[in-house]
């Protein structure tokens, strides 16, 4: 985009800040004041519901997350103005008070985006509400510009691939003679739609809106901004920012929970998907650098930006397939309606829905509501997801915009502003996790591991089931350390030791989330070789053997990490060497990162910190702590355990897992200083959420939160 042109003082008007893009729009403009010389901001909000505009405000905007990271007194810039577009008295008898007089630009966002209303309904919201703003606007002794926001689907799609210009799109009778058709309702909807080209009521009044205001505006310098299918932000207030259910929100939303199964569409039709906040910095630029009288500019991604159907269907289902909310996702139909869509909406839709309503009047309630959502999306969309829009734009992203990655950042935003899920708190495990529709079959499918890491990864899925009211994973952290892991070094996790389970969870974890971690080779005491049967079950999910406590490096040690790295594997080891038995980290231990050092690979250890509220050997970590010997490892006793477990008698409360900051390892690295930084960061990622004090504190002095409270909090954290 252009800089930004030199300007005095500036005063904002704009209408629409209760809305999705409203929010964005505001918080950039408070973000970007000094830049932009803003000296004050004024908020048109009408009453509604009982709410004064104050109160409104309060409520709706200065509540919401997309402020969050603004200043503490950031609503100091603003004024609020109440008032109501749709009434024509809103321009002859509003308040001219101060801010009224230093307006220099005006935004107006406010519409209503329902497809389904009726044409008289969407001509007063999005065309009697703008008129009346011009007739106020005119009255502004210093502004400088209006920008309207439209949205770039008033053209109707010309067909064959052709572009659409930045112009105004062609009405078949002028724009007043189709306004009054629709204030009078002298001609029904079907018809206005079917004369026009329009597929809905919404684009149909923009349309009108713009040649009205183009027509009407006289000196008004006027810009017409078209957006696309807006969605998540990319970047401002922070990526994935979302709290729309419109658009792309509701099939994100309705294919996430594995509701929506069948979608008539086009597959290889392109979405043009534009980031909210990719929409308002061209708002913003609009605003302060257009000097034409009557500029008409797409807020669009274009095609070569825009994913298909399929390629949004398929990144839902692998979000969603992991970050699982209800049903497991999968969308099985996309294609035209007809007989097979018809066959595929009964099967899918139609009938669970009917069957869900027959259990009780709450489970009826929610299959209705679920059934008009399905069905506006199928029959509202269709315009959009079975044809190809080509726009033209004269502000189009940059190059770097990966269009298919997006599409994994408006899930993720989806999952924690509309589904309310937080991603530092991702359920791994336990009684709060949603069941997998079988477990064996879950494993069985999963994309990496042999036999016995799934047979074992079934067996743990089921204990934990029956042990543990939660496994937490706080899944940005480990994302936030792959992404400072150097490309091409070798990847070593170290976890914190306090408990035999430990070993079981990290090769969990990296089983279940291969996109976070790769599953380990673990280096594990002597002692597990010698147990029977077990030593070598644990040989074959990638455990190999070292030597400790004899004063000197395993020789054989240093010749199998070497191999074990030339190959490219991913190796884990318990930096502690034992476990620890007070919760306190013991002093790190050096031989294998001397022979990691050996291999002349540069390696990025990962501290991966492992929290319990109750570790299972705490009984036996209280004797040993009273005094009583070290108990030697018996295969019995973990086959009783197991047993206990796998009975409901263990209640280990919640177990939480995150990852600091690598710690890198070359030739030239101190291997005291570097293990320390090790423990450090394990001290620090255990320390360093919300989930995890509470577990430490009450694992060290042996507290039990009761399971009532401990599952509200699970529930909570979900």
């Amino acid at each position: 985009m252009p800089p930004l042109t030199a300007s005095p003082s500036r005063t904002f008007l704009l209408t629409g800040v209760t809305g999705f893009l409203g929010k964005v729009l505001l918080e950039e403009l408070v973000r970007r004041k000094n830049e932009l010389a803003i000296e004050r901001i004024g908020v048109v909000i009408r009453p509604m519901r009982g709410l004064r505009a104050e109160e409104r405000f309060r409520r709706e905007v200065v509540r919401s997350e997309c402020f969050s990271r603004l200043p503490v007194h950031w609503t100091q810039l603003i004024t609020v103005i109440e008032g109501n577009l749709e009434d024509p008295a809103f321009s002859a008898g509003a308040d001219r008070d101060a801010i009224l007089r230093q307006v220099t630009h005006v935004v107006h966002a406010a519409a209503s985006v329902k497809f389904d209303i009726p044409a008289e309904a969407a001509a007063r919201v999005n065309v009697s509400a703008s008129l009346n703003l011009l007739e106020l606007v005119r009255t502004l002794p210093r502004l400088s510009r209006m920008v309207y926001v439209s949205t770039a689907y008033v053209a109707p799609n010309p067909g064959d691939g052709r572009p659409i210009e930045e112009s105004l799109a062609a009405l078949p009778v002028p724009a007043a003679d189709l306004y009054r058709a629709c204030i009078d309702r002298t001609i029904i909807d079907d018809d206005l739609l079917k004369q026009s080209g329009h597929p809905n009521s919404y684009t149909l009044s923009k349309s009108i809106a713009e040649h009205m205001l183009a027509e009407r505006r006289g000196d008004v310098p006027l810009t017409i901004l078209r957006p696309s299918i807006m969605t998540a932000s990319r970047q401002h207030p922070f990526p994935g920012w979302i709290d729309s259910t419109s658009g792309l929100g509701a099939f994100v939303m309705l294919a996430g929970a594995g509701h929506l199964r069948a979608l008539v569409c086009d597959a290889n039709a392109r979405l043009d998907l534009m980031p909210v906040d990719e929409v308002t910095r061209r708002i913003v630029q609009s605003c302060v650098s257009d000097a034409e009288p009557l500029v008409i500019r797409h807020a669009v991604a274009g095609v070569s930006h825009s994913p298909t159907v399929e390629q949004c269907r398929d990144a839902t289902q692998r979000f969603f397939g992991t970050n699982r909310v209800d049903e497991p996702p999968d969308v099985r139909y996309l294609g035209p309606r007809g007989a097979r869509f018809a066959v595929a909406n009964f099967l899918y839709h139609r009938l669970p829905i009917a069957v869900a309503g027959l259990r009780s009047r709450a489970k009826k309630r929610r299959a209705e509501k679920r059934s008009a959502r399905l069905s506006y999306l199928n029959n509202e969309f269709t315009s959009f997801t079975t044809r190809t829009f080509n726009f033209r734009t004269s502000l189009p992203l940059d190059a770097a915009y990966d269009a298919v990655a997006f599409t994994e950042t408006i899930c993720r935003g989806v999952y924690r502003h509309l589904f309310g899920r937080d991603e530092s708190a991702w359920v791994l495990a336990g009684r709060a996790r949603t069941a997998h529709d079988a477990d064996l079959q879950w494993a069985m499918r999963r994309p990496h591991g042999n036999f016995w890491i799934r047979a074992a990864s079934w067996m743990v899925t089921k204990v934990l089931r029956r042990s543990v009211d939660a496994v937490t994973v706080d899944v940005p952290s480990f994302e936030r350390a792959l992404r400072g892991t150097p490309n091409g070094v070798a990847i070593v996790l170290t976890p914190s030791h306090r408990s035999y389970l430990d070993f079981v969870l990290t090769t969990y974890l990296a089983f279940a989330r291969p996109d976070l971690l790769p599953i380990p080779h673990i280096a594990a005491t002597m002692e597990f070789a010698r147990i029977p049967i077990l030593g070598r079950i644990l040989e074959s999910m990638h455990a190999f053997y070292l030597r400790r406590g004899q004063g000197t490096t395993d020789p054989e040690l240093a010749p199998r990490v070497d191999a074990l790295i030339k190959q490219g594997k991913t190796l884990a080891f318990f930096i502690e060497g034992g476990r620890s038995r007070s919760g306190d980290f013991l002093q790190p231990k050096r031989g294998l990162l001397r022979c990691l050092q050996s291999t002349g690979r540069t390696c990025a250890l990962l501290p991966i910190a492992i929290t319990y509220e109750r570790v299972p050997e705490h009984e036996t970590f209280a004797r040993e702590l009273a005094g009583h010997p070290k108990a030697k490892m018996r295969l019995s006793a973990l086959v009783s355990w197991t047993i206990d477990a796998w009975r409901g008698r263990i209640d280990l409360g919640r177990v939480h897992i995150a990852c600091g900051p690598p710690v890198l390892l070359d030739e030239s690295s101190d291997v005291h200083v570097v293990s320390h930084d090790v423990i450090r960061r394990l001290r620090e990622a255990m320390l360093g959420t919300t989930v995890s004090l509470p577990l430490q504190a009450r694992q060290r002095g042996e507290t039990r939160v009761p399971p009532s409270t401990a599952n509200r909090r699970v529930k909570a954290a979900r």
